[in-house]
């Protein structure tokens, strides 16, 4: 995904929010995919209050953990607040369900959710959402490093060949890559080791 597609979808997902008339006074950010959204949204929205639960699901890309969870809860009381809940994708659904459960038991006035994406055929459908694809992994602009570094060692089984590991990149996980990517997420990889 560009980041112009993101700015589209989070226009999108905002412009459903103020149709519907639902001004939240709180949002939740599930981190880490949902943070950039949740953000661009308090802009666009004119939302002050922000706060990042981690949930966790997906470790390896493309690879869900099992059960998704809370690794860090928050504090914070939110009696009477409208709240929306964000992420990046509802893909399972695993990680919103968990979320919204854990946001009920703050007590706010209204829980709403928000997904830059939402896939067709997730346990949990948001609100409100920028569109709806069938599945596949999405590459988001803001973890696409992260992402390279998990996909580019599976298609460089067996080879060193960079014209090799670009088509299998493509064939394999639809992502087309230049030499100079590879190259780039090679060194990478060396450097996290």
């Amino acid at each position: 995904m560009s980041w112009e597609l993101f700015e589209k979808l989070a226009m999108n997902v905002a412009n459903s929010i103020r149709q519907d008339g639902f001004q939240p006074d709180f949002m939740v950010g599930l981190a880490r995919g949902g943070w950039v959204l949740s953000r661009v949204l308090c802009d666009f929205l004119g939302v002050k209050d922000l706060v990042s639960l981690k949930v966790e699901h997906w470790g390896v890309t493309a690879t869900p953990d099992g059960k998704a969870q809370i690794k860090y809860p928050f504090d914070i009381d939110l009696t009477g607040k409208n709240v929306l809940v964000v992420d990046d994708i509802t893909d399972t659904g695993e990680s919103m369900l968990v979320a919204v459960e854990y946001v009920k038991s703050k007590n706010p006035a209204s829980i709403k959710t928000a997904a830059l994406r939402h896939i067709d055929g997730s346990k949990f459908t948001p609100d409100y959402y920028g569109d709806v694809i069938s599945w596949r992994w999405v590459v988001f602009p803001w973890n696409f490093v992260e992402d390279m570094c998990n996909l580019v060692p599976k298609a460089s089984e067996d080879t060193n060949s960079l014209d090799e590991i670009k088509k299998r990149m493509k064939e394999r996980f639809n992502v087309d890559l230049s030499t100079e990517q590879i190259e780039s997420i090679n060194e990478e990889l060396k450097r996290r080791k």
